[in-house]
């Protein structure tokens, strides 16, 4: 007889299961996979940060969780399954401590089902709970100011930052020297709090798949704000479509120049 859904399964967040069915647990009468009264509990297998997302004068994260449904003997499990949690930037770190407190929750098949063979499930993933933030400030604030009209005070010809960041070939991730060179501009920011916005502009190389140059700046986004830079000093310029040039002007290009990260102060102090 089949045990009933727990109290706190009933209330268990609901996530889309997108990831492909791994088995159907075998053809049947009616053919198909029938997972409808499937219940047991799931592993989280990943969690990670999927995207940021820029609210002025808020960033927020979008935490992706994978949970696999634990196999019993003579009994196929549902496929894995995402779960997606949104929070300020600056929460992200404590709400994955919060989802990697529970590597294991009860779960169940939700009602209705949707693909029989990829079901939407339940699963008692633990709440995030944040610690109070302050509240957003009234006005423009940091790069929030690049909207606002008016005077500024012109950027000194003296300041010039380190850089640009180099990355390897269809990577975004940063290596050894890339670290030092942020560390350093985080310095810079943490030394003239008159730098009120830094933007990032990236490029990519003939060959490289357009995404790159928006998840290259976002990767040194991440990397300033874990060394205390405040968000709001920090934007990315969104790249545009790739020009490269063809024929012999193409030889000339230097892939490695644009394969970079590069920093523009546009908002310094006040006029």
């Amino acid at each position: 007889m089949p045990r009933a859904a727990s109290p706190l399964l009933a209330a268990g967040l609901v996530a889309g299961a997108s990831l492909t069915a791994v088995s159907c647990g075998g053809p049947s009468a009616s053919g198909g996979c029938h997972y409808e009264n499937w219940q047991g509990q799931c592993q989280l297998v990943a969690v990670r940060t999927a995207r940021i997302v820029d609210r002025f004068p808020r960033s927020y994260a979008v935490l992706e969780a994978t949970y696999e449904p634990v196999s019993r003997a003579g009994v196929f499990a549902p496929p894995p399954f995402r779960h997606e949690l949104h929070v300020l930037a600056e929460q992200a770190a404590a709400a994955e401590g919060t989802l990697r407190s529970a590597p294991l929750v009860d779960c169940t098949v939700a009602s209705p089902v949707g693909d029989p063979c990829a079901p939407r499930m339940s699963a008692a993933i633990p709440a995030f709970t944040p610690a109070s933030v302050a509240p957003a400030a009234t006005g423009p604030v940091g790069c929030q100011k690049i909207e606002q009209g008016g005077a500024r005070a012109p950027v000194p010809a003296g300041l010039v930052f380190p850089g640009p960041v180099q990355f390897e070939p269809d990577s975004a991730a940063l290596g050894a020297d890339a670290e030092r060179l942020v560390a350093e501009v985080a310095a810079t920011l943490a030394r003239d709090p008159k730098i009120e916005c830094l933007a990032l502009r990236a490029r990519t190389a003939p060959g490289e798949a357009f995404v790159l140059a928006n998840d290259r700046s976002q990767a040194v986004r991440r990397a300033l704000t874990a060394r205390g830079v405040d968000a709001a000093r920090v934007t990315v310029f969104e790249a545009t479509a790739p020009a490269h040039a063809v024929g012999p002007a193409a030889e000339q290009v230097d892939p490695t120049e644009q394969r970079r990260v590069h920093f523009t102060v546009v908002v310094y102090g006040a006029p």
